[in-house]
């Protein structure tokens, strides 16, 4: 029913979206802001357990953003609505529960420790690497219904305390090198670079030339959404080396997020915000019908 409802709300027919968003406890809101409309879906059954969809009706560029690790990597839920708005994006998904929340493990490969401090498998709760949340469910009827659509995964990370800071982590969730900067993610990084030019505050997991600097883990391999996008037949077990080059998958820390977290009304003023709005305008697609 949460697709079905999803479904309706892309296709604009609100009376049934209405009857299914009632049935499952979902609140549907509609908010008017700068010329754009937005429609609000969110868990209205007092849990806080499942996410929140954002949809556009006034999309300019092709591409849904996503924030699976909301409350846990703040500053990025804030930091995918604004994306959404000033950017005229599709869509934004956004999670309701902490990763850590469930006690249980999910089935999908990769391994952590921001959940207890030893490495372990990911939790059912963590929506970023479960194939069965209804954040996943929401991004594959969103990433089916808008085919060409970007896919941008928003992360927070721990400082970089070892030689050169980097604070941004750019990758396309492929394994492969991408020295032609054919995807999204790589050309990405190349307009970052142009605005930010400190050597290594911006690296790729994906570009050779930035095999010169050391942090550059977190790489979005095992990331379910970027698997998915990129073509993958088994999201939940298997990473690829080659796929769509739809997604782009960024991990940032806290100078970078603080701003979103605690003072995202005055982001205009935040030189990362406007270095990643205008490097994302050079490469995301324009919207075509809706």
């Amino acid at each position: 029913m949460f697709r079905a409802m999803l479904e309706s709300l892309a296709t604009r027919n609100w009376p049934q979206a209405a009857t299914q968003a009632k049935s499952i406890a979902y609140l549907l809101v509609i908010i008017r802001e700068g010329g754009s409309t937005f429609v609000v879906a969110s868990d209205d059954s007092g849990t806080g357990r499942d996410p929140t969809v954002v949809l556009n009706l006034n999309a300019r560029r092709d591409f849904i953003v996503g924030a699976p690790h909301v409350p846990f990597e703040s500053g990025t839920g804030e930091q995918a609505v604004i994306f959404l708005r000033d950017l005229g994006g599709r869509a934004a998904i956004i999670s309701g529960a902490h990763r850590c929340a469930s006690r249980t493990f999910t089935a999908c490969d990769g391994t952590t420790e921001v959940c207890g401090g030893s490495l372990q498998s990911y939790r059912d709760s963590d929506a970023g690497h479960n194939v069965t949340t209804l954040y996943h469910a929401a991004h594959v009827e969103l990433a089916a219904r808008w085919p060409s659509s970007i896919v941008i995964s928003l992360h927070g990370m721990k400082e970089d305390t070892e030689g050169v800071r980097t604070s941004v982590i750019i990758s396309n969730g492929l394994r492969a090198d991408d020295g032609a900067q054919q995807t999204a993610a790589t050309k990405f990084r190349s307009a970052l670079g142009r605005r930010i030019r400190q050597p290594g505050t911006i690296v790729s997991c994906n570009l050779p030339a930035d095999d010169a600097f050391d942090y550059r883990k977190l790489c979005g391999t095992t990331n379910v959404q970027g698997r998915h996008v990129n073509g993958d037949a088994d999201a939940c077990r298997t990473s690829v080396d080659r796929g769509t080059g739809r997604f782009i998958h960024m991990e940032q820390d806290w100078l970078v997020l603080r701003p979103y977290a605690e003072g995202w009304a005055r982001i205009g003023y935040h030189p990362f915000n406007n270095a990643f709005l205008r490097g994302l305008a050079e490469v995301l697609p324009s919207a075509r019908g809706r």
